[in-house]
């Protein structure tokens, strides 16, 4: 049965005079690594002058998502699950994950402000508008640019300071303005598009950790022990992946 978790949000004072943000990150984490839990740190870091972190939220892609490589999302939750427990503040959310079909990304930020702010209402007596902002890398952002991928409303709220926001992550090679300066809807809400700077380099992907697993070469700190424990475990990525979608 589906709970929205809350055991790591953080009640907003009041009196501050910064806003209550949330910070999603959402994506297939097939499997997760380091770097997915360093951007949601380092979004962190960059909205704490101006906001109050009270929490953050990975959303992994349900298994309608069209990716052949893809794995089954019990495989893939119960691995940012178990990368999260020493966490304090970042939580997972099942809404997306749990689904047969796919979500679009603006729907599972909706969900999740929308909870936020009913649990502080009911269970905080605190009545106030939470921030929600996506914490994405480079190559999402220029998935904005492939026709008919996203539609128009989307990036606009997802994009827009005066709905979401994005907190971009570069990876080394990306040009983020080149990205913004072609799509008229990005270029409108650039404002609203928050370029974090990346101070330590980190380009580990799950690409890169599912070729190693299938090289029989070593993933040790690449991604976090106990993801890399059940990966073990379970056998898991050995293989060219078979679409186990097929079988539904």
């Amino acid at each position: 049965m589906y709970d929205f978790s809350v055991l790591k949000l953080s009640t907003p004072n009041i009196n501050d005079s910064r806003k209550p943000l949330i910070l999603v990150g959402t994506g297939s984490f097939n499997p997760i690594t380091y770097m997915h839990l360093r951007m949601m740190e380092m979004a962190k870091d960059y909205f704490k002058n101006e906001y109050q972190v009270i929490g953050g939220y990975l959303s992994p892609v349900g298994d309608g998502y069209d990716k052949k490589t893809l794995i089954e999302s019990s495989h893939r939750t119960t691995m940012v699950e178990l990368s999260i427990e020493d966490s304090d503040w970042i939580m997972m959310d099942r809404f997306e994950s749990d689904k047969p079909i796919f979500t679009p990304t603006r729907q599972v930020l909706d969900h999740i402000k929308l909870n936020v702010e009913n649990y502080l209402k009911s269970n905080k007596n605190i009545i106030c508008n939470v921030n929600v902002k996506l914490v994405c890398g480079a190559d999402l952002l220029g998935s904005f640019n492939i026709p008919k991928l996203w539609s128009d409303n989307d990036m606009d709220l997802l994009s827009s300071k005066d709905n979401f926001g994005i907190a971009v992550i570069s990876r080394s090679g990306s040009n983020l303005n080149d990205i913004i300066s072609i799509n008229q809807i990005l270029t409108k809400n650039k404002d609203g598009i928050h370029l974090v700077p990346v101070d330590i380099t980190n380009d580990v992907s799950s690409t890169k950790i599912r070729e190693k697993i299938r090289n029989n070469l070593s993933i040790k700190y690449l991604m976090p022990d106990k993801a890399l424990n059940y990966i073990k475990s379970n056998n898991i990525y050995k293989t060219e992946i078979p679409d186990f979608r097929n079988k539904l």
